[in-house]
C-alpha cells in the first residue's frame, strides 16, 4: 500500500465531516463562482427495487469506492470499483430487504480497510456483516452480532468516527416510546466491537415516561459533534414534541449551549438543553428538524410546528445572550395533519438549508403542500428575513434532480458521498428514483416485483 493512499485515508477519517460539507454539500459554503457545478461522470451501478423508499449508502476511500444498496431482487449488496473504472466488483448479501422505509442500509469502511455494513431492521435482530480483508467485498462475512448485548430489537443504525479515527456504531435498542440509543466502537486490532458509552446517549425518564430520542449531529472545524435530537412519545409522528442540543468532543464530555457541564443519559425535560419546549400534538415532526453551524460554528436549528393560530410554521432558533431565541419565519396558511402515524401523511411544510453567502446569509428553500414554494434569506443573527438578492453556491448540478425513468409515480433520490476525495475536488452521489415511503404495517399482502430503477453514481465538480 503505498504513502498516498495512506494518507487519503488519515485525511478521510479525520476531516470526513468538515470536508462534505465545505466541499459538497455546500452546507457552509462561500457565494457561488462564476462556473455552476457540472456534472462530469454518471455510471450505472445496477438495477434496484423501489417500490418502497429506502436509503443507500456510498463511501469514497483514497481511489477505492464503496456503495451499499438493494438490488432488483431486494437483496442486500455491496459493490467497490477503483476510481476512474466503469466496472463494478458486486457481492450479494444474504439478506432480502422487508418492506419498511426504516430498513435503509448503512455502511462504513474503518482506519484498516475493513468493511462494514448493517441494515434492514426495525425493532429486529441486529443484522452486521464485515469483510475478512481490507477492501475486499467478495470476503463479507455475515456475523450478525458486535458484543452480543442489546441487538435483540434494533433500529437506526449509523457508522460514524469520533476524532481519533475510531468507528463508532450507534442504534437504537428497544422501540419507539421504549427504547434507548446505544454506542459502540470497533476495535480493528482485534475486530471486535466493544461498549463505547457506559450509559446510553438518550434514554426516558422512567418506566412510565420513557420516551424516545430521535437525533442528528454535524461537525465543527475543530471535529466536534453538534447533537440536536426532538422526543417522541410513541410511534405516533405528532407525538413529536421538544427539541434539545448538546455539544461533545468525543460523546462523552459533554456541555450544553451556554458551556455548562451535562451528563450522560440526556433525558427529556432538561431545562439546560431544551430549545424549543413545544408539546405533543403541537406540530413537531421527528423527520422535520435541522442543524446547521454558521460561519462562526454557532448552532443554528430549524424546524417546523403550529403556530398560536394552529397552522404550520418553519421556525428558526439561535443562542443568544446566554438562552435558546425561537422566530417564526414563515407565513403559511395550512395546517399539517398527522395521520396513521406519519409515513401516510400529506408532505405538510419543508425546508433545506442551502448554505452561507459570502456575507454570512443563510438560504432556506422552502415548499409546501399547498403547492407555494420559495427562498427565504435570513440574517441568522437576528433571525430577520431580508430582502437581499443573495446568491448562493449550488448544493448540486442544476440538472441533478432531472428524471431517470419517468415513472410518473417516482421522484429521485439523491445520497451524499459520506467521504471526501483528497485528491481532487470531486463530489459524488448516488442517484436513483423510487415510490415514496411505507412502513411495515402498510406492506401489500404479495410484495411486487417493481418497479425498478437504475442506481447512478454521479461525479461533478
Amino acid at each position: 500500500m503505498n504513502s498516498k493512499f495512506i494518507q487519503s485515508i488519515k485525511v478521510l477519517l479525520f476531516f470526513v465531516f468538515a470536508l462534505i460539507l465545505m466541499n459538497c454539500t455546500g452546507k457552509n459554503s462561500e457565494n457561488a463562482s462564476k462556473e455552476e457545478l457540472k456534472i462530469i461522470e454518471d455510471i450505472i451501478i445496477d438495477s434496484v427495487w423501489v417500490a418502497n423508499k429506502v436509503s443507500f449508502a456510498l463511501q469514497t476511500v483514497g481511489d477505492k469506492q464503496f456503495v451499499a444498496y438493494y438490488d432488483k431482487n431486494r437483496m442486500m449488496t455491496v459493490a467497490s470499483r477503483e476510481l476512474g473504472s466503469n466496472k463494478w466488483q458486486k457481492t450479494t448479501l444474504p439478506n432480502k430487504l422487508h418492506w419498511d422505509s426504516h430498513n435503509y442500509v448503512a455502511m462504513a469502511v474503518d482506519r484498516k480497510g475493513y468493511i462494514h455494513v448493517s441494515g434492514n431492521m426495525h425493532v429486529n435482530p441486529l443484522v452486521y456483516f464485515r469483510s475478512e480483508k481490507p477492501y475486499d467485498i467478495s470476503t463479507m462475512l455475515e456475523l450478525n452480532e458486535m458484543t452480543g448485548m442489546n441487538e435483540q430489537r434494533v433500529t437506526y443504525p449509523k457508522f460514524f468516527f469520533n476524532n481519533e479515527g475510531d468507528l463508532l456504531y450507534s442504534y437504537r435498542s428497544g422501540s419507539c416510546g421504549n427504547g434507548n440509543i446505544l454506542v459502540k466502537r470497533f476495535l480493528p486490532e482485534k475486530k471486535e466491537w466493544e461498549v463505547y458509552l457506559k450509559e446510553p446517549l438518550f434514554e426516558g425518564v422512567e418506566a412510565d415516561d420513557d420516551r424516545a430520542a430521535y437525533h442528528q449531529f454535524v461537525k465543527d472545524s475543530e471535529g466536534n459533534f453538534h447533537f440536536l435530537w426532538i422526543w417522541r412519545w410513541t410511534p405516533d409522528v405528532e407525538t413529536s414534541h421538544q427539541i434539545c442540543y448538546a455539544t461533545t468532543p468525543d460523546l462523552i464530555n459533554w456541555k450544553n449551549a451556554a458551556g455548562e457541564s451535562v451528563s450522560l443519559p440526556h433525558q427529556p425535560d432538561d431545562e439546560k438543553l431544551i430549545v424549543d419546549p413545544t408539546p405533543s400534538k403541537g406540530g413537531m415532526s421527528n423527520a422535520r428538524y435541522r442543524i446547521i453551524l454558521t460561519p462562526d460554528e454557532k448552532p443554528l436549528v430549524g424546524y417546523i410546528k403550529y403556530d398560536e393560530e394552529g397552522l404550520t410554521q418553519f421556525f428558526l432558533a439561535n443562542f443568544t445572550n446566554g438562552i435558546w431565541v425561537s422566530r417564526q419565519i414563515s407565513n403559511w396558511d395550512f395546517r399539517w395533519k398527522f395521520v396513521e402515524g406519519g409515513d401516510q401523511m400529506t408532505m405538510g411544510g419543508v425546508f433545506n438549508f442551502i448554505g452561507f453567502s459570502e456575507d454570512g446569509l443563510l438560504g432556506v428553500d422552502w415548499k409546501t403542500e399547498t403547492g407555494k414554494s420559495g427562498r427565504y434569506v435570513i440574517n441568522p443573527e437576528t433571525l430577520e428575513v431580508v430582502n437581499a438578492n443573495t446568491k448562493f453556491k449550488p448544493q448540486y448540478p442544476e440538472n441533478l434532480y432531472d428524471r431517470i425513468t419517468g415513472h410518473p409515480e417516482m421522484s429521485v433520490n439523491i445520497q451524499n458521498d459520506r467521504s471526501f476525495n483528497a485528491n481532487d475536488n470531486t463530489c459524488y452521489v448516488l442517484k436513483w428514483e423510487s415510490m415514496g415511503k411505507s412502513h411495515g404495517r402498510h406492506a401489500p399482502e404479495v410484495i411486487p416485483d417493481g418497479p425498478i430503477s437504475p442506481l447512478v453514481l454521479v461525479a461533478y465538480n
